[in-house]
């Protein structure tokens, strides 16, 4: 696991110095996600210079040889990520190799090398990489099939740029908003799939190799994976040989490992399979003071609780205290480390979960993360599945009319509405508002289904977990120097138990029946109703977060910004203090306010 960065600049570019020093700084600000080791080289390809950068943090291999980037006179490799097949593929395709380390890094190289962009088909694990061929004058950009692993891009007149995080490329670029994918972010919550809220700073997509042609100074883009509903053989009769198997792949690691416990099903199901592995293995939960005024946000934890003392598993527990002004410190520095806004809470429960980790000297984490969208577990999809067998009642029921009426590209909008530019209108500024107004928001590629359930599952396991699931908890863990591994997201689950009907996963009155069918925790979690691990946003704005927020939206820089009206946001702020609710759009506002303030006022 690390942190990449790297560019080529071509023979046109005057700029050569400035991107070198940006790019000393940058892989220097990428240090929390490899802080073991860190490597550069840099290298010419006929007239284009090419520069390199490598952050390690030790996972596979700790000895020092393990601790570099692999190159030779043809090849350059940058690794981010786990291949937990690897050990299979090296048997099966290069048995008779001699190699240096027992790093994936190095076996995936050498086959590479061997067999090309063809092999990445093979490959189950989570992963960023970048490959270089110096002799046909290509780069290559791979990311893994959910996006699990970030990598971002810059691509100029001047060259090609990238990084694990946008820090680089913002710097680059004339941090120009991009109005659409603004519209996109205050709309569902997070940024858009394939870009982020500046021009021309895009994500390589999940599931697809980006290549660069040094040559002709050209990009093109093509897929090795496609999310579909096609059919699967699975009938569930191999599913939880399939579970055991991917924990136990994904328990791999010459480190100490956790796993985050909620006491939810799906980290319960991770915690009773590690200890019915015989593997040692830690977990970490988290809590709010005072308790007596958080009973409800707290029922994760007491489950968990339960759960660690019924299978003699070691719980380490960590409290938010909305009177902890170091947290509340370590909360804002946290923001400001976000290269993208973020509006879900629960990144601070990672977040907390992650240090205690760390400081525990604990260096992999496993959470549940994937499972609510592959089998089938939110309320959403239940209360779409309910609307449409219930159709005949629209009539009476406004919530079933509403559902059924709602057209499939407007389901992400109903779901996920967090500011809602359209009825937000006195939020903003005029002239801004009337940029997002005139812009498009980037438009999904969503099934053409009657069955509601399936299009929003659809949309939530293409777009919402990569840049919202998978975004928090990969910043969150890689503060803290932390690996997350997210088991449920493995290929095999993709391909055997996504394309399941979603009617063989939720009911009337139940949701992820195959995994509750399965039986492999006790009945008090596998029965209990869900819950979810959420934050109790809605005190924390009225107290914790209130003088962080009212500080913010006093600040003259916002009014220079001719972003948002701040006397409104003042009035907003004022009146959810009061007891109105309007959670989602200050969350949405100081997740934008907190990234605004460190890319662009920088």
């Amino acid at each position: 696991m690390c942190g990449i960065i790297g560019f080529v600049s071509n023979q046109n570019s005057k700029d050569l110095n400035i991107y070198k020093k940006k790019f000393v700084k940058y892989q220097q600000k990428l240090s929390h996600r490899g802080p073991d080791f860190k490597d550069s080289i840099n290298f010419k390809i006929e007239k284009s210079e090419c520069y390199l950068g490598f952050n390690r943090l030790a996972i596979i291999d700790l000895n020092n040889n393990a601790h570099k980037i692999f190159y030779n006179d043809q090849f350059a490799f940058l690794f981010n990520g786990e291949i937990y097949n690897i050990e299979t593929l090296k048997k099966k395709y290069l048995s008779n190799h001699k190699f240096e380390t027992k790093t994936d890094t190095e076996i995936l190289f050498r086959l590479l090398i061997n067999f090309g962009s063809k092999i990445i088909k093979e490959l189950e694990g989570m992963f960023a990489f970048t490959f270089i061929n110096r002799l046909d004058g290509k780069m290559l950009l791979c990311r893994d099939y959910t996006g699990i692993k970030p990598l971002y891009y810059f691509h100029n007149n001047y060259g090609f740029f990238f990084s694990s995080e946008a820090w680089f490329l913002y710097s680059l670029s004339n941090k120009e908003l991009d109005y659409g994918a603004c519209k996109f972010y205050f709309n569902h919550g997070f940024s858009p799939q394939d870009s982020t809220l500046i021009k021309n700073v895009n994500k390589v997509l999940p599931g697809s190799i980006v290549t660069y042609n040094f040559k002709n100074n050209k990009k093109t883009t093509e897929y090795f994976f496609n999310l579909s509903k096609s059919k699967t053989d699975n009938k569930f009769k191999n599913t939880k040989n399939l579970i055991e198997d991917v924990i136990k792949k994904n328990l791999i690691t010459d480190t100490k490992v956790g796993i985050f416990l909620s006491g939810g099903l799906d980290s319960s199901i991770l915690a009773v399979t590690a200890k019915n592995l015989g593997l040692e293995v830690e977990a970490y939960t988290s809590y709010f003071l005072p308790e007596n005024k958080f009973t409800k946000f707290n029922v994760d934890f007491k489950y968990a609780d339960i759960l660690s003392k019924k299978i003699n598993f070691k719980l380490n527990k960590v409290a938010i205290d909305e009177k902890n002004l170091s947290q509340k410190d370590e909360i804002i520095n946290a923001y400001k480390k976000l290269d993208e806004p973020i509006t879900n809470f629960n990144f601070f429960n990672s977040f907390f979960q992650s240090k205690m980790a760390k400081e525990n000297n604990c260096k992999v984490i496993l959470t549940g993360d994937g499972a609510d969208e592959i089998f089938g577990g939110y309320e959403r999809y239940k209360k779409c599945y309910i609307a449409r067998k219930l159709s005949y009642l629209s009539f009476l029921n406004k919530k079933i009319s509403r559902i059924n009426s709602t057209k499939n590209e407007d389901l992400p909008r109903y779901f996920y509405n967090f500011l809602n530019i359209e009825n937000n209108s006195n939020v903003f500024n005029r002239d801004f508002f009337n940029y997002l107004k005139q812009s498009d928001s980037l438009k999904f590629v969503l099934p053409d289904s009657e069955k509601k359930e399936e299009v929003i599952n659809y949309f939530d396991l293409k777009y919402w977990i990569q840049s919202e699931s998978n975004f928090k908890l990969d910043r969150a863990s890689m503060l803290n120097s932390i690996e997350a591994r997210v088991p449920f997201q493995d290929i095999n689950f993709l391909k055997n138990i996504f394309p399941i009907k979603m009617e063989e996963k939720i009911n009337f009155f139940n949701e992820k029946i195959i995994l509750k069918n399965l039986n492999l925790v006790p009945n008090f979690i596998k029965k209990r109703k869900k819950h979810g691990w959420f934050y109790p946003e809605s005190f924390f704005l009225r107290n914790y977060f209130y003088d962080i927020f009212k500080t913010k939206f006093e600040e003259n820089k916002i009014e220079n910004q001719k972003i948002f009206k701040v006397n409104y946001l003042m009035k907003l702020l004022n009146d959810h203090k009061r007891g109105k609710y309007f959670k989602n759009e200050l969350i949405t506002i100081m997740g934008f306010q907190f990234w605004y303030d460190e890319v662009l006022d920088s």
